[in-house]
């Protein structure tokens, strides 16, 4: 019975997300068509439609208030990472605000077919809707509200980026292993204390402040050493059928790489050596597992490889805790790596006028 009243009340906690979820994405198409109407509200039908705009967002606003109170108060599951076997880890206080470190390293030495057709020297400034890639990055995390401190690796002042807050910059290092380090330094240097920080890269573009959202909720109660978001190979199909992702296949189904990560800055420090390899091995789901040892290979290749499976070599292999968070949008599994990738991004801009990057983001907004 104990059991079965957990997942019950899991139940209710996952249908307050997915509800969340679907009013934020309401509030934010109801706030475009509000702009357009005081764009035109040169009419009495122009007035009454903007009047009822008006009561829409703010009834949204509230309704995605009293959610978000029932998620926070909300049981969690007892099969979430924070109930998985192992040494309970210490548990900070709970944060509304998070710094970001966002790598925009490059090789200049390297020849880059992206960068030439795009037309410029750095992979981060390749533009999508009229502005560089990490410009969108950085503004789905200040749509969030709830980023603290940026770190942007791999870019200066002298490329003349204008995101609308302040944002430190690192300059580009050798490797993303290189980038990644000089990330968690520059934090640290930031505020000494230890906190949950989030890691990123500059080439997700299509990233949203929804998303952004949805990924930080899902950590909480932010117990464990380290949480990445994975996409199902599902969702990525479904929004990009051509991307060519790398797939981990387990027993619950086929995974790719999200592309966010959220953790204690004690724990980023503590990794970043063990992390080497298989950072320098991204591109190869079978080197990276090699890593792990002959056990996981074997139960790899058996299909037999589970989220716990990896929890539990995570565990072995770097001395923390950690836990998978499954995102149900495509659009934070698609980096754009390659000349295909940026014109599927930009098919999907024009498919979808209603996402942020086609001019629903506002320069001027500080978070």
């Amino acid at each position: 019975m104990r059991w079965t009243g957990a997942a019950e009340m899991t139940g209710e906690r996952a249908e307050l997300i997915t509800r969340k979820s679907e009013i934020i994405r309401e509030l934010a198409g109801t706030r475009r068509r509000l702009e357009a109407a005081q764009q035109t509200a040169d009419s009495g039908a122009n007035a009454d439609r903007l009047s009822f705009l008006q009561a829409e967002v703010a009834r949204l606003q509230a309704e995605e208030g009293r959610l978000r109170l029932a998620i926070d108060r909300s049981p969690h599951s007892p099969t979430t990472p924070s109930a998985l076997p192992g040494p309970a880890p210490q548990e900070l206080p709970m944060q509304e605000k998070f710094d970001v470190f966002i790598t925009a390293g490059y090789d200049p030495d390297k020849a880059d077919p992206l960068l030439a057709m795009a037309g410029v020297d750095h992979k981060s400034l390749v533009p999508v809707a009229g502005k560089p890639m990490i410009w969108h990055v950085v503004r789905a995390f200040v749509e969030s509200g709830r980023v603290g401190e940026i770190v942007i690796i791999g870019l200066g002042p002298e490329h003349g980026l204008d995101f609308g807050v302040a944002v430190h910059y690192v300059p580009n290092q050798p490797s993303l292993w290189a980038s990644q380090n000089a990330g968690v330094r520059r934090l640290r240097e930031i505020n000494p204390a230890d906190r949950m920080i989030i890691g990123t890269t500059a080439d997700i573009p299509l990233i949203t402040g929804e998303i952004v959202d949805h990924f930080i909720d899902q950590c909480q109660p932010y117990d464990r050493g380290l949480y990445w978001g994975i996409v199902p190979e599902a969702v990525m199909v479904r929004g990009f059928p051509d991307s060519k992702r790398s797939y981990l296949p387990l027993r619950e189904g086929r995974f790719c790489s999200g592309d966010l990560y959220l953790g204690k800055l004690s724990t980023a420090e503590k990794i970043q050596e063990k992390m080497r390899g298989f950072i320098e091995n991204r591109k190869s789901v079978v080197r990276q597992l090699l890593l792990l040892g002959p056990g996981v290979i074997l139960r790899f290749i058996f299909r037999r490889l589970s989220i716990d499976d990896l929890l539990g070599v995570v565990q072995r292999t770097f001395g923390i805790t950690g836990g998978p968070v499954i995102l149900p949008f495509a659009e934070a599994g698609m980096d754009v790596d390659k000349p295909f990738q940026w014109e599927q991004v930009k098919d999907y801009l024009i498919r979808h006028p209603e996402h942020p990057a086609n001019g629903g983001r506002d320069d001027k907004v500080t978070g």
